[in-house]
């Protein structure tokens, strides 16, 4: 059950992401201080355990595959979502967030921020 929500999410929720830089920014989004996810309708289809196992699942392997591209990558991507005629708010500079999965992973959450930092430096 748990696939098919991931699969729910990437097909219903993703899908109208291209980059993903976008994607990624928007799970981090979707993730609370307490490191839940709250996405309405994943939670009211599948609950809120299996929403939040397939949301973390697909951040998990979104966040690893970002750290394996290269910066100058990552940054033509991220120009690519912010030059569309409606910029999301979460992609601005300043408001920018990738946050780790919520499995500790201590190196994953530094190159997250340096990748965070970096875009915003170049961008702002």
């Amino acid at each position: 059950m748990i696939s098919n929500a991931t699969e729910d999410f990437k097909k219903h929720t993703l899908r109208a992401l291209p980059t993903l830089v976008e994607k990624l920014a928007y799970i981090c989004s979707l993730q609370t201080d307490t490191g839940e996810y709250r996405h309405w309708g994943l939670t009211r289809v599948y609950g809120e355990k299996r929403a939040h196992q397939a949301i973390e699942t697909i951040h998990a392997q979104m966040a690893e595959e970002l750290v394996r591209i290269p910066i100058r990558d990552i940054y033509q991507e991220y120009q690519q979502a912010v030059e569309k005629p409606v910029q999301p708010a979460l992609l601005r500079p300043h408001s920018l967030v990738l946050k780790p999965p919520s499995n500790d992973d201590e190196l994953l959450s530094a190159h997250l921020q340096l990748i965070q930092e970096s875009l915003a430096a170049v961008a702002g």
